[in-house]
């Protein structure tokens, strides 16, 4: 089994977090993460949950609390101890990045993991920038396997905007090197079964302000327990999602999972190694506004209905957090883990 270092930005971070549950759970104390995830674990007091993004649903108190030994940690990875560092959401752990990745770059593998909703990769935004001490940031070009999520056009193109000589520009991070990755979901949040029984057209929590207004829902969390969400879901033959701050989040992966079909709106417009992947007219219904949406669901028919749902979950099962786990492990040339 492969040991793994899993430094973290001591805050929720679903990205992170979806892939650290994955790795906990294929290789057990072999993974090591620096803080302390208390929130993923199953000793995290219920009560605390409310306090945590997104009510805490779906994807924190889950892991066992297992015995693990995060003494020394930094030491240990200068030394050696481990066959691959990951700094999951870079924009919050680039502190520990330009500390551990000089000294351990050329005897350990580094993976980088960049979840921010922005298009620039690290350490090429503004907000580096704005702080002159930062310029001179190690890169991770170079040194680490980078992972992005929100991988756009403007991705690719950031350097043409810093007006670099040509050779000192590629000499820059370029959106051919760079790993897609997404969010995931675990396993045991998914339904074995499509639900059949359907007394709502629409899910409670409507992410969509035209819809919303068009239905009568509401765009703010609708529900403050797991169950009773899970249990809207599962009631609900459709359900709205939308890109927000970026394209990804996990409740794409929550409707699907439940075995409620998505309705994303503009994914035409999502380009196409930006997270989520997958998602296409198989499983998903596509919209441009409220009036395309409301026609096209009353057009679909019971047997159309169901394959899409087959293929919601289908993906949904696709996108669990231990096959995103072994995905990340191979990219990484630490895999297959059996």
């Amino acid at each position: 089994m492969p040991r793994i270092a899993f430094l973290n930005p001591n805050h929720e971070d679903y990205l992170g977090d979806s892939l650290f549950h994955g790795l906990r759970s294929l290789l057990g104390e072999d993974v090591v993460e620096l803080p302390k995830l208390d929130y993923a674990y199953d000793s995290y007091p219920p009560e605390a949950h409310r306090r945590l993004y997104g009510h805490g649903f779906t994807l924190y108190g889950l892991l066992p609390d297992i015995t693990v030994d995060r003494n020394r940690l930094t030491d240990r990875i200068v030394d050696g101890e481990f066959d691959l560092v990951v700094f999951s959401a870079i924009w919050g752990t680039f502190g520990l990045f330009a500390q551990l990745a000089p000294q351990i770059a050329g005897h350990t593998a580094i993976a980088v993991i960049d979840g921010s909703d922005r298009p620039e990769p690290y350490p090429y935004a503004g907000y580096w920038w704005r702080q002159r001490l930062w310029w001179t940031l190690p890169r991770a070009q170079g040194r680490a396997i980078y992972f992005k999520r929100e991988i756009t056009p403007w991705t690719g193109v950031f350097r043409a905007f810093l007006m670099l000589p040509p050779k000192l520009a590629e000499r820059l991070p370029s959106i051919e090197h760079m790993h897609e990755i997404s969010f995931s979901i675990p396993a045991e949040k998914i339904v074995a079964e499509a639900p059949v029984e359907k007394d709502r057209l629409i899910a409670s929590h409507v992410v969509d302000p035209e819809v919303a207004q068009r239905i009568g829902a509401s765009t703010s969390y609708a529900f403050d327990d797991e169950a009773a969400y899970y249990a809207d879901l599962q009631r609900s033959r459709f359900g709205i999602t939308t890109k927000r701050a970026g394209w990804d989040c996990l409740r794409h992966y929550e409707q699907a999972a439940n075995g409620c079909v998505p309705c994303f709106r503009d994914l035409d417009r999502k380009p196409p190694r930006c997270a989520p992947h997958g998602l296409d007219e198989s499983n998903c219904v596509t919209y441009r506004n409220a009036d395309e949406l409301l026609a096209r669901l009353q057009r679909i028919d019971e047997p159309s209905y169901r394959s899409l749902q087959q293929g919601a979950l289908r993906w949904a099962r696709a996108n669990c957090t231990r096959r995103r786990a072994e995905e990340f492990l191979s990219v990484c040339g630490l895999g297959p883990v059996g």
